[in-house]
């Protein structure tokens, strides 16, 4: 049932047909911000025919966008393809996050044929029942007296981002593969890995309470599969920095898809849409 990180076989414009699955979740995808990698995940999504989409939260970075409104066409583009999809059959489902808690008052509520809710009751292909959230709620420090930590802790995030596309500007002029800078402080920092176990205990706590046989979530941008006392743990990483999802597919396994290990290289779409722009420059 369960399997860890997995690269998806499919490219875009392989001769092989979309790769069909059960169910695909996304989170943190955090548009309207410089750092979310839509481009990416279009090309994924063209690989890939889901039954069904449930977005675990973040997808819209409210929080950013109040300071600065930073919009590309790529994040029109994967809003058009969501709701294009909706219209196909394709089952959505919204579960909004800390940073799009703003959708949180559109609960049980439709937009479109895209369904928001606040969290969800999965049934695996096997029968287990699986609760399904963004995750902030389990997150100390987002709770109301450690709510300013929580936007002091988003600023240094934005700004190890920054750090991180210079890194690896600097990389890709030496020929050298992606490395996250997010993904070794994380790893390597002793106080975060603490606060990522507790988050994980808490959430496997409220599941086994509530009489689930796991959770899924989102929220710290770490994809993980594991099961901890019994309990299946799955977190579908993020689209900023790890390029991750979670995936069912049609035999039930269980994975996640490491995108950027798959297919690292731009978008065709986007490189005739630059020489369009230079060529309308050319004649103004």
């Amino acid at each position: 049932m369960l399997k860890q990180n997995h690269p998806s076989s499919k490219r875009k414009g392989s001769k092989g047909s979309k790769e069909m699955l059960r169910s695909l979740w996304l989170s943190d995808i955090h548009l309207g911000t410089s750092f979310s990698k839509t481009d990416q995940l279009l090309d994924f999504l063209s690989t890939v025919k889901p039954q069904q989409i449930i977005l675990v939260g973040d997808i819209i970075d409210v929080w950013s966008l109040k300071s600065s409104w930073l919009w590309s066409p790529g994040h029109s583009q994967f809003i058009q393809k969501l709701i294009k999809m909706s219209e196909k059959g394709v089952r959505i489902i919204y579960i909004p996050g800390n940073h799009d808690e703003m959708f949180r008052q559109y609960i049980n509520l439709n937009f479109g044929k895209i369904q928001i809710k606040e969290k969800i009751e999965y049934i695996t292909q096997q029968g287990k029942r699986l609760l399904v959230v963004h995750g902030d709620a389990y997150d100390v420090f987002m709770q109301d007296s450690y709510r300013w930590l929580a936007h002091l802790g988003d600023r240094a995030f934005h700004l190890i981002q920054l750090i991180s596309r210079l890194n690896q500007g600097l990389r890709n002029l030496l020929g050298k593969d992606y490395w996250s800078l997010a993904g070794y402080v994380k790893n390597r920092t002793k106080g975060i890995t603490k606060i990522i176990g507790k988050f994980e205990d808490a959430l496997i706590q409220a599941a086994r309470l509530e009489g689930f046989d796991g959770v899924i979530c989102g929220h710290i941008h770490h994809a993980e599969i594991k099961q901890i006392n019994g309990i299946i743990y799955m977190n579908c990483g993020d689209w900023v920095d790890s390029c991750t999802a979670l995936a069912e597919d049609m035999n039930g396994e269980f994975r996640i898809i490491d995108w950027l290990s798959t297919a690292p290289h731009p978008r065709p779409k986007q490189k005739k849409a630059k020489k369009k722009q230079k060529k309308a420059k050319t004649h103004v």
